[in-house]
């Protein structure tokens, strides 16, 4: 599936609003039949511009939210602290 750059930027401003493959395929007009292949895309191909594109958007949305938590944190704000120790976690798991 090839889409314009345009559509391609799209993809990742839509994602780094943490909008569904399927939601974002509706408003970038992915015809109905393509969306099932478009989700797929998003989320499997990495050689993809598209797959790119969402996962960038996501990530940077977030590395955002986290590096918030992480500064409330050590800020000393308890309902941060959870949360970044849930993060430091997971980070220790996935390495």
């Amino acid at each position: 599936m090839k889409l314009p750059e345009d559509i391609i930027e799209k993809i990742q401003e839509y994602s780094a609003a943490l909008l569904s493959p399927n939601e974002i395929a509706v408003l970038v007009d992915i015809v109905p039949s393509e969306i099932n292949l478009f989700c797929d895309i998003c989320k499997n191909h990495q050689n993809s511009p598209i797959h790119v594109a969402y996962q960038k958007g996501r990530l940077t949305t977030k590395y955002e939210l986290r590096s918030t938590v992480i500064k409330l944190a050590k800020a000393g704000s308890p309902a941060a602290e959870p949360l970044a120790d849930k993060y430091l976690k997971e980070q220790l798991i996935n390495e």
